[in-house]
């Protein structure tokens, strides 16, 4: 086998999301080798090929990436596991991470899985050599005094009982600013060294209880008050009759700079994006001036629905890009057909209810904006089957979709045409009613007209 190469054990069952996991490791100029296995007798027995890394799909259909992590802890193997899916909530990806997993990320996210697997890899590098470190530690005191002194990791032995210093090393010095004859005799606590004290409480009951702590990040305040990431992993040990704790910490400092400033620059980038469809929005307004203010009425509605529905907070900044955009198909409409200050033909209407397909095919293309095209694509679908351009129905119709197209016809009849006078709302809330479970999903115009009563007695409306 050749040592240089990536050995990578997949557990996919979708041959075509393998071949693109595959494909992003070698545009990333990796050499790897697979094994794609699918079940859970095929994965006990890959297990003995000590694949590097371990990418999971979150559920299979005989297996799933739970009990393949469970299988992973119980042989007491320390492969890094990364779940890639297709979805995964937030309480279903903090499990997974509870269990063992080294990272998650969705399979519309590719571009993170290079980075995830070198991060995963690089903590994986690290734990060998703070457990062959502490193992050359307890072998002999001279292997102890070497490592200890020259370990590029800060490194010190505290007594458990009081926490004093009893030794410290060079990098230690250098991570704290405090010189050894400072801190010897003093505890973390006199120093001030924790940044946060539930973070020191937290490392105590950890080392009290289990006698080791491994890759615990933490804040440390060095010398003037200033902040030193790191990672510390430690374990108690008998030194001279007395029972200490013996930690090692690696400065993780630049990293979480470097981290801090990607996220940042991340968020910096989405609010472009999203001030880029926001001009879209306006644009179409712009040219479909009968419609004016109905883009921001209805995103401020939906997102509102949304809430009172519980969805995330990812889910509801998708429903506001794709309300934002439900209607950019139109602008694949011609003038004289948008624009027209009277009903429209049948052949006029034919070319109306091709705008869900202009938008799909304007935005399919462009990544971040995939979950929130349910919008524009599906947003004229109707409960009965009888809407357009696929003819779904019932639950067929995504969620964001089937909310907004209750919230849209609100509006829509709330609202002034060339053609017609704006509805009452009462009459609004009886075309509702009469169309749930027809063309609405029932239960959401039941939440909706719930939500709307509560908006009246509180003396808010948004419908005359």
């Amino acid at each position: 086998m050749d040592e240089d190469r990536l050995h990578i054990l997949l557990l996919e069952d979708n041959a075509a999301d393998a071949e693109l996991l595959m494909y992003e490791l070698e545009r990333a100029g990796y050499a790897a080798e697979f094994q794609r296995i699918q079940t859970e007798a095929e994965y006990r027995r890959a297990l003995s090929w000590k694949p590097d890394i371990v990418l999971a799909d979150f559920s299979l259909p005989q297996f799933d990436a739970m009990k393949a992590l469970d299988i992973l802890q119980s042989a007491e193997l320390d492969i890094p596991f990364i779940v890639v899916t297709g979805t995964i909530s937030e309480e279903v990806a903090v499990e997974c991470m509870r269990r063992g997993a080294a990272d998650y990320l969705l399979k519309d996210r590719l571009s993170r899985l290079v980075p995830a697997i070198e991060q995963a890899l690089e903590k994986k590098h690290l734990r060998d050599e703070q457990r062959r470190a502490i193992v050359a530690l307890e072998a002999s005191e001279d292997k102890f005094s070497k490592a200890f002194h020259l370990s590029p990791d800060a490194i010190t032995i505290n007594r458990l009982s009081d926490g004093v210093y009893l030794e410290v090393n060079d990098s230690f010095e250098a991570l704290s600013g405090y010189k050894a004859d400072e801190v010897l005799g003093r505890t973390p606590a006199e120093l001030g060294i924790w940044k946060n004290i539930a973070d020191m409480h937290r490392f105590l009951e950890v080392i009290k209880d289990q006698g080791a702590v491994y890759n615990m990040q933490v804040v440390f305040s060095g010398r003037n008050g200033y902040e030193v990431f790191g990672l510390i992993s430690a374990r108690t040990v008998i030194l001279n009759g007395e029972r200490c704790v013996l930690a090692l910490t690696r400065d993780i400092t630049e990293r979480i700079m470097a981290e801090r400033a990607l996220e940042q620059a991340h968020q910096e980038l989405e609010s472009a994006y999203d001030a880029t469809i926001e001009g879209w929005s306006l644009a179409l307004e712009l040219r479909d001036q009968e419609t004016e203010g109905h883009t921001q009425r209805v995103t401020t509605l939906s997102l509102r629905f949304g809430r009172r529905l519980g969805l995330s907070e990812n889910d509801l900044k998708q429903l506001r890009r794709g309300v934002l955009l439900h209607d950019i198909g139109k602008m694949g409409v011609p003038d004289n057909i948008l624009r027209k200050p009277g009903p429209l033909t049948e052949d006029e209407w034919e070319i109306m209810r091709e705008h869900p397909v202009y938008a799909y095919k304007m935005l399919a293309n462009i990544a971040y904006l995939r979950p929130a095209l349910v919008v524009p694509y599906y947003h004229h679908e109707r409960w009965n089957g009888s809407g357009y351009p696929k003819g779904l129905k019932g639950d067929e119709i995504p969620l964001m979709a089937r909310l907004f197209a209750i919230v849209d016809v609100w509006d829509s009849l709330c609202s002034d045409r060339v053609y017609r006078a704006r509805a009452s709302r009462e009459e609004v809330i009886a075309y509702l009613r009469e169309n749930a479970g027809i063309l609405f999903d029932p239960d959401l115009v039941d939440i909706f007209l719930d939500m709307l009563e509560e908006d009246r007695l509180a003396g808010e409306t948004s419908c005359a």
